[in-house]
């Protein structure tokens, strides 16, 4: 199945396995729960989740939020101060943002395993000085 949601504070949700859910708009939220779903939000302060094994949740506006819960999902948040979790096993993907000449600059991504020792499961992380950097307040 495939759900899609263009306007802002838009949802989409794919509930099958395989299905794709994707938020276009400003402060959307897009979830996959299903097995191999694909969860996009890419509005600022979007939020995607993929729940089923082997999924894949994208936040790539500003201030967005990705989480994976399933066996193996990857968890990406690429925009400025993002953030993403994800469940054990599941992977991480974070970008690093600085203001330069009046405009922002991506200048590291960094990938890691929720291990439960370095990277704590179903726990907020965001990239800060090249590090994974544990959120408390959420």
């Amino acid at each position: 199945g495939a759900a899609s949601a263009t306007g802002g504070r838009g949802a989409a949700s794919a509930t099958g396995d395989y299905g794709a859910a994707s938020a276009t708009g400003n402060y959307g939220a897009a979830s996959a729960t299903g097995d191999r779903g694909a969860a996009s939000a890419t509005g600022d302060y979007g939020a995607a989740s993929a729940t089923g094994d082997y999924g894949a949740a994208s936040a790539t506006g500003d201030r967005g939020a990705a989480s994976a819960t399933g066996k193996e999902g990857v968890a990406a948040s690429l925009g400025i101060a993002g953030k993403a979790k994800g469940a054990l096993g599941c992977w991480l993907v974070l970008a690093e943002w600085e203001a330069q000449d009046d405009s922002w600059h991506r200048t590291d991504v960094k990938c890691g395993l929720v291990d439960g020792d370095t990277i704590k499961p179903d726990t907020y992380y965001t990239l800060l000085d090249g590090k994974f950097v544990e959120l408390k307040d959420d």
